[in-house]
């Protein structure tokens, strides 16, 4: 069977796309290819078994529709039996590409989009009700012409039942073997920070993903904690982070936050190993509640414990597990208190890291995942 996975914004060698469901993949299916934006002259650190065609790399809106059309015509013109794409842009070309060629679509959706644009900072307030009813109503009506829908958690699958289309829930779990530290290069991060006690976030950084909450709460939790200090990485916004370091300078924290812009997902482990506590300081909205962040697994796979808001999507697992403390969203005071209660206790720090390895080594591992997908996979292959 000729795979095709296709993404118009990632990178190639993204956590989700490349590391997990490619890699499970090719464990059964050679011949898989890669169209994804990025240079000819560049590997990504991908395995010499991926077929890695690069798509032009545009910026803007009118960008990303021509690569979504670029993406599209190298779909028809490979033929593939299936196409595994991973973009609501792309979402749009469902219906043309099956009506050119019986190739079977694959959406694998993850976020929850519509209610994404209730967030977006990039739309007026008063028209995030109807854009999100637009793109919810778009999206539905191309993923009817699909053959397979794959999303992160079960309330945005539960949203698809009524294309009609099968829908798998592959929840983003951490390959295990890609969360074995470094001793030696642990070693030798820690000498830049020696002294410190690090609070980590790592990932995709943004207002309501809890940057500026995080910067707020330090402000209190240094006087508290002086040797603190608030590892951040994978700040990468330039508009975001100019707009952090003036929140840094007004609040004068700057000795007390060290900011990482990007490191590559094989390294990230040895950052979080780094750090006694990992924060997943999620604000409280429609998309977080469903959403489950992927760090709250790779700081259990870590072995450190996590200090995380008390929304749905993040409560559960911690409550379960006993892996972290959660505290009320938005509040920097609870914040810097149940911070430097982990910090004061060492005896519940270990307690907490080792339920979060033991239920992530038991329960909460890719290799659950992968099984699913490949099962998932059997089922297209007889349709």
């Amino acid at each position: 069977m000729k795979i095709v996975v296709l993404t118009t914004c990632h990178n190639p060698n993204d956590d989700r796309i490349y590391y997990k469901e490619m890699l499970s993949l090719l464990t059964k299916y050679p011949e898989i290819i890669l169209l994804a934006p990025g240079s000819s002259n560049e590997r990504y650190g991908l395995s010499p078994d991926v077929k890695f065609h690069p798509l032009r790399r545009r910026r803007g809106a009118l960008g990303r529709l021509l690569t979504v059309f670029e993406a599209a015509s190298e779909v028809i013109r490979m033929k593939p039996d299936v196409c595994h794409f991973h973009d609501l842009d792309f979402v749009i070309m469902v219906p043309v590409i099956r009506m050119v060629h019986r190739t079977k679509m694959v959406y694998d959706v993850h976020e929850v989009y519509p209610e994404s644009m209730l967030i977006s900072p990039n739309i007026p307030r008063l028209l995030r009700p109807l854009t999100a009813w637009i793109v919810g109503s778009i999206e539905k009506f191309c993923a009817h012409y699909c053959s397979l829908i794959v999303t992160a958690d079960l309330p945005n699958s539960q949203s698809f039942l009524s294309t009609g289309v099968p829908v798998v829930t592959l929840f983003n779990y951490p390959p295990l073997s890609l969360f074995e530290p470094d001793p030696k290069r642990i070693e030798e991060l820690a000498s830049s920070f020696f002294g410190r006690r690090i609070l980590i976030y790592q990932g995709t950084m943004s207002r309501d993903r809890g940057l500026f909450h995080m910067l707020n709460g330090m402000r209190l939790l240094k006087e508290e904690v002086p040797e603190v200090l608030l590892l951040l990485v994978g700040l990468n916004d330039p508009n975001l982070r100019l707009e952090a370091d003036e929140q840094i300078q007004r609040l004068q924290i700057g000795n007390y936050v060290h900011i990482i812009p990007w490191v590559l997902h094989t390294e990230i482990v040895n950052y979080i190993a780094l750090a006694e506590i990992g924060l997943v300081p999620w604000l409280s909205s429609a998309k977080n509640c469903k959403n489950i962040p992927i760090k709250v697994f790779e700081y259990m796979a870590c072995s450190i414990p996590l200090l995380a808001s008390d929304i749905p999507s993040i409560a559960y697992y911690i409550n379960t597990s006993r892996a972290g403390i959660v505290y009320e969203p938005d509040d920097e005071k609870a914040f810097a208190k149940e911070a430097k209660r982990l910090l004061d206790d060492r005896g519940m720090r270990e307690l907490m890291s080792k339920a979060g390895r033991e239920s992530v080594g038991l329960l909460w591992n890719w290799g659950e995942m992968e099984k699913l997908l490949l099962k998932a996979y059997d089922k297209l292959e007889t349709a």
